[in-house]
């Protein structure tokens, strides 16, 4: 018998008998493979976000997305002992960095 990588489903060879019991572990595996995907719960460690699931990580984003939006300069930045604010605008099309001392 052979398994696959990733979810380790059984992979009866053309030589063997197949069981309804494999093949009912299967669908479980998978069954619980895809609501854990539905449900936004499985834990993916390498995300690059405080929260590991997918819908946690999409609402850290999206929360990025909002308070940029909110706050032209969410960003802060310490130099020679102050403390500054920086972000991003746009005047007539082109691009600025923006920075204030924070008092």
């Amino acid at each position: 018998m052979k398994y696959t990588p990733t979810l380790n489903l059984k992979k009866p060879e053309g030589t063997e008998n197949v069981l309804i019991s494999d093949i009912n572990e299967n669908m479980d595996v998978l069954d619980a493979a895809v609501s854990e995907l539905q449900q936004g719960t499985k834990e993916i460690p390498d995300l690059e976000t405080e929260d590991k699931t997918m819908s946690g990580a999409i609402n850290e984003v999206k929360n990025e997305v909002k308070s940029h939006v909110i706050d032209p300069m969410p960003h802060m930045f310490v130099d020679n002992g102050k403390k500054y604010r920086w972000g991003f605008r746009t005047v007539n099309g082109e691009p600025q960095i923006i920075s204030e001392e924070v008092i």
